[in-house]
Order: structure tokens, then C-alpha cells, then sequence
């Protein structure tokens, strides 16, 4: 019944230990899964920015497909027509739409020449300012007629075609003479702009070779469709800008803080030389800008630049960012309050394990001192005898010699009755500690100096085997005295004639210390080395067998265990392991 109940209580310890742990499985399973989730989410998130991206690239890439085409339309419309600007014949086939196109084109030079007679008002134009209006403005050359008509500078050689016509125009007192829009092989003039000085006095002329007229067409084609296209409210700006960089169209206002590149994905739109990527500022408000190559005949004349809003995808991407951490957090506030709620739950069981434990120990308790009782009433059975032996012997009379015996054998009967009833005793108060720290090494010595005396006489050699001072353990120094006292003294017991008793002590590994004591007595019988700690058990004549039964209690009221090892007629080793102070 005692060995049931004692494997009754440690499965309950064991079980009261795992509960414990549970609710701390608990929250870190709720955490594994939080975090599985948040990297989960996050990469789906990031999977829905590149979708809301490559959605921009699109928008972005549509427009610049649509400026595209849309400006090479209006191109074959404004140079399709070969009539002279201001001389329609009735019999002219020419829209609206081609009309205002090509008024647009002889409005822009002729502002252009306007400028250039401006600055030369100011300061004159330098041959070195020519060349650079020339290469700006894509014209062919520059020149200034006197108002006789006369040619009073020229940025390169002017054909007389051109000479004779200003003649004209100065005689006339015409205000502009434009020749753009006819065939320069029947007219036999190329294409150019005269405006009259706004002095009166003389007039600027723009000369422009086929090519220029190219590049004038494109810039005209693609300014009439930046005004005629609707963008939508997502558009934040458009800019067009030719081959070296100037800016032939625009729409809306063109921020020029940069923040940061944008790296984008090539396979969302194909041709990665045909896209980058920027973020820009305007004040508080952030665009991404995106660069297309702008190919007409698949040639790249100019740069086509869509600067989206991104209030909106940003508001998306931080919505979602909300609602990652606040299920993240979620999970995570669930498996607290799981874990607390377990914890509570395991602390209320814990409780009812340790008051099942008192009950269960007070009934192992109750039951030892039964079965003690029981062994006790055995035990005194003997020396009662002896001595209601010896008192009947006292009444029929005897010797003075045979008294002194019989007395004699009344003083060891008595001696021995006081033996065990103070052994039951010791045995029924071990569950009374009084723990503090102490050297377990000083302990030792102390019964070392003690037993040295007791075995000297009985031809028994004591020697002890250990060198640290410092192994210091949480105790009960007088009953851990007295549980080495009963194994140290059971070993002398043990040994008939001379012998040796080796006590040592050493750490095993970093929580335990471990003290040895290995004797040269007659061993103990196979199979009966865990029933030497049953209270009662011996195989000495005079032996009660409590002695090892109260330093097993001891041992184990310590956290310990005793440990034993034998052989018949070659001696045992006692093993007492101690948990260290940590």
C-alpha cells in the first residue's frame, strides 16, 4: 500500500508539473501561428503593391501609348495639306481640325520670332546666340532685313528666293509673310517665318529645312493632344520632351523634388529600356513618375513622363498594413488571454492536486504508522518475554551471580525497548524540517570526527576522500546527521572483524552533489536491495530495521535519493544524491 501510494503522488507531482508548462505550450502556439500569419500577410501584401503597381504601369504606359498614336494622327493631319497658310482657294479640302493645327504650328514661330526680334531690341544676336536660338529652336537659319529690305544679318547663307520675298513684304508693309505649308519644289521657296520688327524699321526671318518642319509638326501635333485629352483625376502631370531633353508639352504642374528611384519589374511591361521609374514631390503631395521612350516609326524621338497620384494606393496599402497588425495583435491578445485563462484553470486543478497530495500523505502516513505500530508491538513482544522471564526467575529465588545476570538482562531488554520506541519516534517526526544553507563538506568532517572514535575499537578503519569546501546545500543539518549516521553505522554493522568504511564526496554534473559510502561488510542478498528501506526490514539478530527506513524519509524530504550497489561478501555502496543551491 505505501510503495502505491508513493507512485500515486509522484504521478501526481509529474502531472501537476506538465500543467504548468501547458499554458505556456498554449501561448506560444497562439504566437507561432501570429507570426505565420504576419508573414503571410505580408507577403501578400506586398504581392497586392506590386499589383497595385504594375496597375499604375499600366495606366502610365496606356497614356503614353495614347499621346503616341494620337500625336502622329494629328501630325498626318497638320502636314498632309500642301496649301499656303492664309491663301485657301475656295476648292481647299481642309477640316476644321487640320486648319487649327496648322494655325497653332505659324503661331508658335511666329512667337518665336517675335522673341528673337525682342532680344535683338535689347543687345543685338551674336553669331554664337544665333547658333544657339538655331540648335534650341530647330530652325535652319536666322536673319534680319533692314526696312528697305535689305539683309542686315544672316546665321547662314539665304537662298535669293527668300532675299526677293522680304523686298516684297517690306514694300508692302505686310506685318508677317509665312511660307510653310507649300510645296517647296513648285514655289521655289523653302519653308520660313518673317515677322516685321516691332519697331517698324526692319523684320526677323525663321528658315526652316524639312526636318525642322518635322520636328515643329510632332511638337504642334503632340501640344494639341495634352489639351484635348482628358486625363482622369488619378493624373497628376504629363510632360513630353524631345530628343535633347526640352519640353515640347506638358500637363498640369511638373514637380522637381525627387525622393526616390522606383524600382520597377520589367516582365509587367515588357522592354525595360522603355520604362523607369521616379518618386516625386510637390509640397505634401507624392506622385510616381513614369518614363516611356516616345517612338514614332520605330524610332525614339522624346520621352514621354506620367506622374500618377498615389494618395489613393498609398491609403490602400496602409488600410491593409492596419488590418495585418491588428489581426496580428489580435492572435496574439487571443493567446494571452488563453494561456491566462488555462493558467487559472491549471492553478485551481494544481490546488486540488496538492490537497489531494496532503490527504494521500496523510493517509500514507497514517498507514506507515499502522504498519509501525504493528512492527513496534512485535518488536517489544521479544524483550517483554525476556523480562517476564526474568522476573519469574526472581520470584523462585536465586543466587547474588545469578542475580546480577538476571538484572543485567533486564538493564539491555529495557535498553532495547527505549531503542525502539525512540526510533518510532524519530521515524514518526521526519516530515519536521528546518532547511537553511550550509557546507555539506563541514557536515561530513564533523561525523567523520565522530565515528573515528566509535569504530576505532571495533577494528574498523574510517577514511574520508573529498577536497572542495565550497559544495554548500539547502538542509535539515540534524536530520541530514542523522540519515548519514544510520547508513554509515548500518555499514559498520555490517563488517565482522576488521574492515574499511570509504566516505566521499564529489558535484555530478552542475545540480547534484554526491556522497559515497562504500563499506567491505558482507554485502546484501540479490534481490532484496530495495527492500532494505522498508521499515521493519533486517537481516541483523538484534536489528529493528528502522534505521535506513528513517534516512530513505530523510533523503527524499531533501529532494535526494539513495542509491545502492552490492555485492555478497565484498561490501555495498551507498549513493545519497542532493540537489545543489542554485
Amino acid at each position: 500500500m505505501t510503495s502505491t501510494m508513493n507512485r500515486f503522488l509522484r504521478n501526481f507531482k509529474g502531472e501537476s508539473r506538465h500543467h504548468f508548462i501547458q499554458p505556456l505550450a498554449v501561448a506560444l502556439v497562439f504566437l507561432l501561428f501570429a507570426l505565420l500569419f504576419f508573414g503571410m500577410a505580408m507577403i501578400d501584401l506586398g504581392r497586392f503593391e506590386d499589383l497595385l503597381a504594375s496597375a499604375l504601369r499600366d495606366k502610365a504606359l496606356y497614356i503614353a501609348e495614347v499621346i503616341e498614336k494620337a500625336s502622329q494622327v494629328k501630325y498626318s493631319r497638320l502636314m498632309g495639306d500642301t496649301r499656303k497658310y492664309g491663301e485657301l482657294s475656295a476648292t481647299t479640302a481642309i477640316d476644321d481640325q487640320s486648319f487649327y493645327l496648322q494655325q497653332s504650328l505659324v503661331e508658335a514661330l511666329i512667337e518665336v520670332a517675335r522673341h528673337v526680334d525682342l532680344d535683338a531690341e535689347h543687345g543685338g544676336v551674336a553669331e554664337s546666340k544665333a547658333q544657339e536660338l538655331i540648335s534650341s529652336e530647330h530652325l535652319h537659319a536666322i536673319g534680319f532685313f533692314d526696312e528697305h529690305g535689305g539683309l542686315a544679318f544672316r546665321s547662314a547663307p539665304f537662298p535669293p528666293s527668300i532675299i526677293k520675298r522680304m523686298k516684297v513684304m517690306m514694300k508692302s508693309k505686310e506685318e508677317t509673310a509665312v511660307h510653310v505649308f507649300h510645296k517647296t519644289k513648285a514655289q521655289g521657296l523653302p519653308s520660313f517665318v518673317a515677322v516685321r520688327g516691332q519697331s517698324g524699321k526692319g523684320a526677323v526671318v525663321l528658315v526652316l529645312d524639312r526636318q525642322d518642319l518635322k520636328y515643329w509638326g510632332r511638337r504642334i501635333a503632340t501640344q494639341a493632344v495634352m489639351e484635348e485629352m482628358q486625363w482622369g483625376t488619378g493624373v497628376a502631370y504629363i510632360s513630353v520632351e524631345d530628343e535633347a531633353g526640352k519640353i515640347i508639352a506638358r500637363f498640369g504642374n511638373i514637380p522637381r523634388e525627387k525622393i526616390q528611384d522606383y524600382q520597377l519589374k520589367a516582365d509587367a511591361i515588357g522592354d525595360p529600356e522603355d520604362l523607369y521609374g521616379l518618386l516625386v514631390k510637390m509640397g505634401k503631395t507624392k506622385s510616381l513618375e513614369l518614363s516611356f521612350l516616345l517612338r514614332w516609326d520605330q524610332k525614339a524621338i522624346g520621352t514621354v513622363h506620367v506622374g500618377l497620384k498615389t494618395d489613393q494606393t498609398n491609403q490602400l496599402l496602409m488600410e491593409n498594413r492596419k488590418r495585418i497588425f491588428l489581426w496580428t495583435g489580435l492572435m496574439m491578445l487571443i493567446g494571452l488571454l488563453a494561456m491566462g485563462a488555462l493558467y487559472r484553470t491549471q492553478n485551481r486543478h494544481v490546488a486540488r492536486i496538492q490537497a489531494m497530495q496532503e490527504r494521500l500523505h496523510q493517509a500514507e502516513r497514517l498507514s506507515s504508522l499502522g504498519q509501525l505500530g504493528a512492527g513496534v508491538a512485535h518488536e517489544i513482544r521479544n524483550p517483554l518475554n525476556a523480562i517476564s522471564m526474568a522476573a519469574q526467575r526472581l520470584q523462585s529465588g536465586c543466587t547474588k551471580e545469578k542475580l546480577e545476570r538476571i538484572s543485567h538482562i533486564i538493564r539491555d531488554e529495557i535498553k532495547r525497548l527505549n531503542q525502539i520506541v525512540e526510533d518510532f519516534l524519530s521515524l514518526s517526526r521526519t516530515n519536521r524540517f528546518e532547511f537553511r544553507t550550509i557546507s555539506i563538506t563541514g557536515l561530513l568532517d564533523r561525523i567523520f570526527f565522530l565515528l573515528s572514535e566509535e569504530a576505532g575499537p571495533k577494528n574498523i578503519h574510517v577514511a574520508k576522500q573529498w577536497t572542495s569546501r565550497s559544495v554548500r546545500v539547502l538542509m535539515d543539518t540534524g536530520k541530514m546527521e542523522q540519515a548519514l549516521l544510520n547508513i554509515i553505522r548500518n555499514a559498520m554493522e555490517s563488517i565482522s572483524g576488521e574492515g574499511c568504511i570509504t566516505i566521499s564526496c564529489d558535484t555530478q554534473g552542475k545540480n547534484r552533489v554526491s556522497i559515497k559510502i562504500k563499506d567491505t561488510g558482507k554485502g546484501i542478498p540479490a534481490g532484496q536491495e530495495k527492500r532494505i528501506f522498508d521499515p521493519f526490514y533486517t537481516n541483523k539478530e538484534n536489528g529493528v530495521g528502522l534505521g535506513l527506513a528513517i534516512a530513505h524519509e530523510i533523503v527524499l524530504a531533501h529532494g535526494g535519493e539513495i542509491r545502492v550497489e552490492s555485492e555478497v561478501g565484498k561490501g555495498s555502496t551507498f549513493e545519497v544524491l542532493l540537489p545543489l543551491e542554485l
